[in-house]
């Protein structure tokens, strides 16, 4: 009997256009075309049951790899002129952002956070949006770069003078109204990365409890391991195939903000899948509000499971 040829070498060679080791990391640091950017955010639970984010700027001061710069995802790389946090910023306020940052729109940038992967993920589906091909998300965060032991700084370091043009790229955002309108639609694969008890309608919410009808239900702790590094490429791929994602469908992922939605779609990258893949930007902090968009607490298998 012939075994049958591991396709794990050929999935998991798209890691290396996305995902970088702080080993590696440590290894390119003072590279001229390198940027580093931490962009540590917090969530803290208002007694309403909402969430609001908090800037880790705070965390940044208190010790960051060294050459980072530290980038306000709610102030900086968010459009505050939207009734939702979160919101992807316009063309102007993004460039501004990486001159801030002495980023150029050649530079490799490399994004992590000191605490959970999704808000590096979130500032990399940014970057895509904005047109940036060369960005990375360091595998584990801040804590796989001290678990080696290596340097942390303080310094707040000046950045060069840059010029940055960014390109939109309307096709990977859409909005409520657009998702209302197709749904429901056999051709699109809507993902929800919350917990599965969000998704059943269980703890905190948005307003109403539970999920966009229709959808399946894909928790962002799925894709990473214990230390939040993201899992190897055969697992990522069980995930999606017991979603039903199907190289013929569009994929759609919400959460409560458009955050953790951006883990499914970086995981789809590490296996080398990038088209036809939007992120529901507002997606329940804005859903939940429309009484008369469908949601339902039904409780439904969990992918992967």
């Amino acid at each position: 009997m012939t075994n049958k040829p591991s396709t794990e070498p050929s999935l998991n060679g798209h890691r290396g256009q996305h995902l970088i080791s702080a080993q590696q990391l440590s290894a390119r640091l003072g590279e001229s075309s390198l940027r580093v950017i931490d962009v540590t955010t917090h969530l803290k639970v208002l007694p309403s049951g909402d969430f609001s984010g908090v800037s880790g700027r705070a965390d940044y001061e208190a010790g960051h790899i060294p050459s980072a710069v530290y980038l306000d995802l709610q102030n900086d790389l968010s459009d505050n002129t939207s009734p939702f946090r979160f919101t992807v910023p316009s063309v102007a306020q993004f460039e501004s952002a990486m001159q801030l940052a002495g980023v150029s729109d050649t530079d490799t940038v490399v994004v992590y956070a000191a605490n959970h992967p999704m808000w590096a993920c979130r500032v990399w589906w940014l970057f895509k949006v904005f047109g940036h091909h060369q960005v990375l998300v360091l595998d584990g965060g801040l804590p796989a770069w001290q678990a080696l032991g290596l340097a942390l700084s303080t310094a707040i370091e000046p950045v060069p003078t840059t010029s940055y043009a960014a390109r939109y790229q309307a096709e990977q955002v859409i909005d409520g109204d657009t998702l209302a309108g197709q749904l429901p639609n056999s051709q699109l694969c809507l993902l929800n990365a919350l917990s599965k008890q969000q998704f059943d309608g269980v703890g905190p919410h948005y307003g109403r409890p539970g999920h966009i009808q229709g959808s399946v239900s894909t928790p962002y702790s799925r894709f990473l391991n214990d230390r939040f590094c993201f899992e190897e490429a055969s697992a990522l791929q069980r995930i999606f195939e017991a979603a039903g994602v199907t190289p013929d469908k569009t994929v759609a992922t919400y959460c409560g903000g458009g955050i953790a939605a951006a883990i499914p779609i970086f995981a789809l990258a590490l296996l080398g899948r990038t088209e036809n893949i939007m992120l529901y930007d507002h997606s329940l902090s804005e859903w939940a509000a429309r009484d008369e968009w469908p949601m339902t607490t039904t409780t439904a298998p969990e992918a992967g499971a």
